[in-house]
C-alpha cells in the first residue's frame, strides 16, 4: 500500500482536478459535434459514419486495458507511476486532434484519413486519460476526499465542455459546410493549446504525490489475478455495469441533439444555446452532487442523479416542439443529471481499487480504471452507431429537409437509449454495498 497522505490542499485539488477540463474540451468536442461534423461537413453517410466513430472507439477501448496492464508495471523515480504517459502523450493527443479537422478536409480519400487521424487521436488521448484517471486513488485514500475530487473533477469538465457549446456560436454561424469546416479548424487549435497547457499542469501540481506512492511493480501472475478479482467480485461487476448504461444514456442525447435542433426545430441556432445551457446547468450542479455524495452514500446520490435524467429526458422529448419555456427547462434538467452521473461515479471506482487491494493482496488500479473507461467509450460508440444507422435506414439525407420518418426516429433516439440506459443502471445499483463506512474500515487496514 502506498504511503497516507494528508489532505490536499485547494490549489492541489484544483490542479489535479483540472486535467479534466484538458480532456474534455477535446473529448466533447467530438462527443457533441463529430457525427454531425462528419455528415453533415464532410458530407460522409450516416451509416457509415457511425461505423467510423465506433470502430475508433473500439480500438481506443482495445488499447485502454493495454495501457492499464503496463501502467500497472512502471515506475520512474522522475515521473512517478503515471506522470511520463501524461507529459509525453499530451503533444500527442493535441496534435492529432488538430489532424481531424485539416487533413480529411483537404484529402481526396477523406474516410480513410478521418479513419487514420481518429485511430491516432483516440490512441493518443488514452496516454493522458487512462493515467489522469488512475491518479485519483493514488493522491487520495480518503473515500469522502474522493468524493469531492470527483465532483470538482467533473466541475472542470464541465467548463471545457463550456467552451465547446460556447464555440457552437461561433461554429454554427454559417450554414455553409465550407465554413463550417473552418470554424471547426479554427476552434481546434484553440482546444488543443488548452488541452496541452491544463494536462501538464494538472499532473505537476500533485506530481511529488505520485513519485512518493507506491513503488511496487506486479508481476505478470500478479497482475492476470488482479484481473479475475475484478471479474469475480460483485462491486467492481457493478461499477463496471454502471459505466457501460451510463454511457448509452445522456451522451445518446447530446449526439442526437445536434440533429434535433437543425432539423425536428428547423433552428441550427438552437444547438448552442441548448448545449450553454445544458453544461451551465452541469457545472452549477457539481457542488450539489458533491455535497450529497459526502453526506449520503454514493450509489443512492447516483440512483438519484439517474432518476433526474428519466425525467428530464422525457419531460424534453414529449413536450419539445419549438423553442420555447420547456426548451430551455429541459436542457437545464437533463445538464443536472448529467452532472451528477459523470460525477459520482468516479468517486465509487478508486474504492472498489482499496476493496480488492484489502481482499487479494493486488492493487490493480489502472487496469480497473481501464476497464471502467473500456466501458464507457464502448458505450459511447454503440450510442454512434446506432443513431447513424436508424438515420441512414430511414432515408437521413444532410443539409436537406427531413422526412416524417427521419423526424421521428431523431426524436425516439433522443429518448429511448437514455431512459432505457438509465433504468437498468438504477436495477444494477440497488446491489452496491460497499459504504462510506466499510471503506474507511478498509483503509485503517490497510494502514
Amino acid at each position: 500500500m502506498s504511503a497516507k497522505f494528508a489532505p490536499l490542499s485547494r490549489l492541489q485539488s484544483l490542479g489535479y482536478a483540472s486535467g479534466n477540463f484538458g480532456k474534455n474540451i477535446v473529448a466533447n468536442t467530438l462527443g457533441y459535434f463529430l457525427l454531425f461534423y462528419i455528415t453533415d461537413v464532410l458530407a460522409i453517410d450516416p451509416k457509415l459514419a457511425g461505423i467510423i466513430v465506433f470502430v475508433a472507439l473500439i480500438v481506443d477501448a482495445i488499447l485502454d486495458p493495454v495501457i492499464g496492464f503496463i501502467s500497472d508495471r512502471m515506475y520512474s523515480h522522475k515521473f512517478g507511476k503515471y506522470g511520463g504517459f501524461i507529459v509525453f502523450g499530451a503533444p500527442m493527443c493535441a496534435l492529432s486532434f488538430i489532424a481531424i479537422f485539416f487533413i480529411p478536409v483537404v484529402s481526396g480519400s477523406p474516410i480513410v484519413t478521418l479513419l487514420a487521424c481518429l485511430l491516432l487521436f483516440r490512441a493518443s488521448y488514452t496516454l493522458i486519460d487512462l493515467p489522469h484517471n488512475a491518479l485519483l486513488s493514488r493522491i487520495s485514500h480518503n473515500s469522502r476526499e474522493r468524493a469531492h475530487l470527483a465532483t470538482l473533477r467533473f466541475c472542470c469538465s464541465s467548463i471545457g465542455s463550456l467552451c465547446v457549446s460556447l464555440a457552437a456560436f461561433y461554429v454554427f454561424e454559417s450554414d455553409d459546410s465550407y465554413e463550417q469546416a473552418k470554424l471547426f479548424q479554427q476552434f481546434s487549435i484553440f482546444a488543443a493549446i488548452c488541452s496541452l497547457v491544463a494536462m501538464w499542469g494538472s499532473w505537476y501540481s500533485i506530481k511529488q504525490r505520485d513519485i512518493q506512492g507506491s513503488q511496487s511493480v506486479s508481476n505478470w501472475s500478479q497482475q492476470i489475478r488482479g484481473i479475475k478479482s475484478i471479474f469475480t467480485d460483485k462491486q467492481a461487476l457493478i461499477i463496471l455495469f454502471a459505466s457501460f448504461f451510463s454511457a448509452v444514456s445522456i451522451p445518446v442525447f447530446t449526439k442526437c441533439f445536434s440533429f434535433f435542433c437543425k432539423y425536428n426545430l428547423n433552428d441550427q441556432s438552437l444547438i448552442a444555446g441548448g448545449l450553454t445551457l445544458i453544461v451551465v446547468a452541469q457545472t452549477l450542479s457539481t457542488p450539489i452532487w458533491s455535497h450529497l455524495s459526502r453526506r449520503y452514500e454514493k450509489h443512492h446520490t447516483l440512483i438519484s442523479a439517474h432518476l433526474l435524467s428519466i425525467i428530464a429526458v422525457s419531460f424534453f422529448t414529449l413536450t419539445v416542439y419549438e423553442f420555447n419555456f420547456q426548451f430551455i427547462v429541459g436542457c437545464a434538467l437533463v445538464g443536472v443529471a448529467a452532472g451528477g452521473l459523470w460525477s459520482v461515479i468516479w468517486g465509487m471506482a478508486p474504492d472498489v481499487v482499496d476493496k480488492l487491494n484489502y481482499e487479494r493482496n493486488i492493487r490493480s488500479e489502472a487496469i480497473f480504471i481501464a476497464l471502467v473507461v473500456v466501458l464507457m467509450k464502448i458505450g459511447h460508440g454503440l450510442g454512434a452507431t446506432m443513431l447513424g444507422y436508424f438515420l441512414t435506414a430511414f432515408g437521413y439525407d444532410a443539409n436537406v429537409e427531413q422526412s416524417a420518418d427521419v423526424l421521428l426516429v431523431i426524436r425516439t433516439m433522443l429518448f429511448a437509449f437514455p431512459v432505457v440506459g438509465s433504468l437498468i443502471c438504477i436495477i444494477g445499483l440497488q446491489q452496491y454495498q460497499l459504504l462510506h463506512a466499510k471503506h474507511q474500515l478498509i483503509q485503517d487496514n490497510l494502514k
